[in-house]
């Protein structure tokens, strides 16, 4: 069993996903806890009767660009994301291989319009070299950096998932099997 193409993996689960995977999930949680750290010495600050933490909605909003987008390859790998069940749950076999196909195909589309879009105001952020008014004169490009590494690897991980259902609805097995 290949960790990297194969999403049957019922015994290991997320452990048996690719070592950078699993890193990029580790800093969101890593970024999670700064966040959670700078928000209670804010709000601890506030209390006390004045704020420590300079643009600590900034920093905050920042911080949710790798929280939010750096896992988002492994959800795409367990295929964990929301999904609205009330007609696919009585297909089987090739219908629903072909369905998670057209899936793919559309998070694809999808993805490569916000990759284009991102990559063009990452790219404007880094030759004039903005910053968010502020005390700290924070740069923009580092999170619009991120998010276009994250939709990246959303792609990237879209494809993988694209070859691999292919393959099955070409031998006719189920096209989606959860982990």
């Amino acid at each position: 069993m290949d960790p990297v193409t194969d999403t049957a993996n019922e015994e290991g689960g997320a452990s048996r996903l690719p070592r950078a995977e699993r890193l990029l999930v580790s800093l969101a949680v890593v970024c999670l806890f700064v966040m959670g750290v700078l928000i209670t010495v804010n709000v601890l600050s506030r209390w006390l009767g004045r704020s420590i933490v300079p643009d600590d909605v900034l920093l905050v909003q920042e911080l949710m660009v790798p929280v939010i987008l750096l896992p988002i390859g492994v959800v795409t790998a367990l295929r964990a994301h929301i999904a609205v069940e009330l007609f696919t749950s009585s297909l089987h076999g090739r219908s629903k291989a072909a369905l998670a196909i057209l899936a793919h195909l559309v998070g694809i589309a999808f993805g490569i319009f916000l990759f284009w879009a991102a990559l063009r105001s990452f790219l404007d952020s880094w030759e004039t070299q903005d910053y968010y008014n502020g005390i700290l004169h924070i740069r923009m490009w580092p999170g619009q950096g991120i998010f276009v590494f994250a939709i990246g690897l959303f792609i990237f991980r879209l494809l993988v998932l694209l070859a691999v259902d292919t393959r099955r609805m070409l031998r006719g097995e189920s096209g989606e099997s959860k982990p």
